[in-house]
């Protein structure tokens, strides 16, 4: 990344057009071709819905396979993430995403920006070779190299990118102390969890109440909750919490956020054109319907509290987590960390006790969450003396915290 004088400038990402000549030789079957020239039969079903897809694995063996992987790629998360690689004198900015990045299955998706290395009014100089060059705002080159189309996504201006995606690209060291430009996720559809997105004002009782009612239908019941403010919420936090989770156990949802340099949210179909002011909260639920018997998704929250925590002492603590955590077929992990916390050695700790999990992580100014093991027997709460409570839920655990690291993890089938 350049000053702001100069010129943000990245590769483009997407595939070129291959070799489509077919030869027929003997013993030659028109499916299994298909299937030798890629990326054809990868972009073909890319577009199929899933009933479509179960009758293209019984062609042949090929499409099977090829079905098979789409089919897996629709039910994981997928991610990117922009950093810079190269010498002092000069370093270029590099692209690196999941092998699923960009399929027709998204849901909503959270992206991280530095707001010191990148601006969203700024421009980025896209180049595909050494002749093709176009010029383009922030959120227009997302919409176009990396953000599925019709897909809700919101952008985080934060304080420091710390992400941690299995990638040969980026070793760990780089990723604990510089960061990112920006990195990104994307959470797919899941069967009986509906996912939304919008800001209140949680000051507001009544805006909260209409919004809480515009988004959650009566027969659902949050999960999780994931939210970002620009400043301190203190007991408007709780008035928050109170509308959008259980009063009798508010501490059965997983619960993760903090304060951030700025939200924007970028929705499809939503008009409204609404001025947001300082004190409006990005809210991210994820939602079940208390009829559905369904049993495959859980979300789970933890608090690491310390400042200068050993790498012994926070494996010990991601062992805790570990041990109340059922973890299912596919598992994005989300941390949200203290900006003045020493954090030397947190990345590679999760990495060691959660290997192979992306982890979608910033440095905050101050951190919400709670414990939430949903399967885990009830212990004591090493909550601090004083712990502020919802006035009319007595059952409400402290969601402030300083100097801590919040991990929330979702995990589905």
């Amino acid at each position: 990344m350049t000053s702001d004088k100069g010129t943000f400038c990245i590769k483009s990402i997407k595939q070129r057009k291959s070799d489509t000549n077919i030869v027929p030789k003997a013993g030659f079957h028109f499916a299994e071709a298909l299937g030798q020239v890629y990326p054809l039969l990868e972009i073909i079903f890319a577009y199929l819905p899933y009933s479509d897809l179960k009758i293209c694995q019984e062609v042949c063996e090929s499409w099977r396979t090829k079905a098979l992987e789409e089919l897996s790629r629709r039910t994981a998360p997928s991610w990117f993430t922009c950093y810079k690689v190269g010498s002092k004198a000069y370093k270029a900015n590099l692209i690196s995403h999941s092998a699923n990045f960009n399929y027709n299955n998204v849901d909503i998706g959270i992206i991280l920006y530095d707001n010191y290395r990148i601006k969203l009014n700024k421009y980025i100089c896209l180049h595909s070779n050494n002749v093709e060059l176009s010029q383009m705002s922030v959120p227009e080159y997302l919409e176009e190299e990396l953000v599925p189309k019709s897909v809700d996504y919101c952008m985080l201006s934060v304080h420091r990118v710390a992400s941690y995606f299995n990638t040969s690209n980026r070793c760990l060291t780089d990723v604990q102390y510089h960061g990112s430009t920006f990195d990104g996720v994307f959470i797919p559809k899941l069967p009986s969890i509906r996912t939304v997105m919008f800001h209140c004002n949680p000051s507001k009782k009544k805006e909260v109440e209409a919004t809480v009612k515009n988004y959650v239908r009566p027969n659902e019941v949050a999960k999780c909750l994931l939210l970002f403010c620009k400043t301190q919420l203190y007991e408007s936090l709780y008035t928050l919490l109170e509308y959008l989770l259980p009063k009798d156990h508010p501490n059965s949802v997983a619960l993760g956020g903090g304060v951030v340099r700025g939200t924007k949210t970028f929705q499809k179909f939503n008009h409204e054109n609404k001025i947001y002011t300082v004190k409006d909260t990005v809210c991210i639920l994820f939602l079940k319907d208390q009829n559905s018997l369904e049993d495959n998704f859980k979300a789970y929250s933890c608090v690491i509290r310390g400042n200068r925590l050993s790498k012994e002492e926070f494996d010990s603590k991601l062992l805790d987590l570990k041990k109340n955590v059922t973890l299912k077929r596919h598992t994005l992990g989300f941390r949200l960390c203290c900006s003045a916390k020493y954090q030397e050695s947190e990345l590679q700790s999760f990495h060691d006790i959660f290997p192979g999990i992306p982890l979608l992580g910033l440095d905050a100014y101050g951190e919400i969450g709670w414990d939430c093991y949903p399967n885990a027997r009830p212990e004591k709460s090493d909550e601090p003396h004083g712990a502020k409570r919802l006035k009319r839920n007595r059952n409400c655990p402290c969601a402030e915290n300083i100097f801590s690291t919040i991990v929330v993890l979702i995990t589905w089938d």
